[in-house]
Formats: structure tokens, C-alpha cells, sequence
């Protein structure tokens, strides 16, 4: 099963930032992680399938917050 994912953008897109969160069952939607970090979850019950991803320019704020992007057990 897929826990979580970590996403980055190749080197020509240095000019933005990728925001992307999962919504895990039981818990809902995650906080947004950005440029490589962790989200979902490690060792929890439940399963994620729905996934958000947001490219914005470099140093835009977060299209929300990004406080529990990744939740482990």
C-alpha cells in the first residue's frame, strides 16, 4: 500500500514551487508538503487515494496550511 509521496520539480523549474497534499481515510485531508517533503502517512490505519498538487512561483505562500502533511504512528 502507498503511504506517502514526495514530489520534486526538475532543475529547469526553478522558478516554482510544488505544493501537494493526500486525503487519508479517518483523517481527511493532510497538511500541503512542498518541494520534496514528505506527505501522507507511515504505520496508520486507513488509505489515501485522493492527492493535490499546486505549482506556484518561487516563494508564494502555501495554498493552505502546511502544519501534518505527514502523520506516522
Amino acid at each position: 500500500t502507498l503511504e506517502a509521496i514526495e514530489i520534486n520539480l526538475q532543475e529547469r523549474c526553478k522558478h516554482y514551487d510544488i505544493y501537494y497534499r493526500t486525503h487519508v481515510q479517518f483523517s481527511g485531508w493532510l497538511g500541503w508538503a512542498k518541494n520534496g517533503g514528505s506527505a501522507g502517512t507511515s504505520g496508520m490505519p486507513g488509505e489515501w487515494k485522493p492527492y493535490q498538487i499546486k505549482i506556484v512561483p518561487k516563494g508564494s505562500a502555501a495554498p493552505g496550511s502546511t502544519s501534518g502533511a505527514y502523520l506516522k504512528q
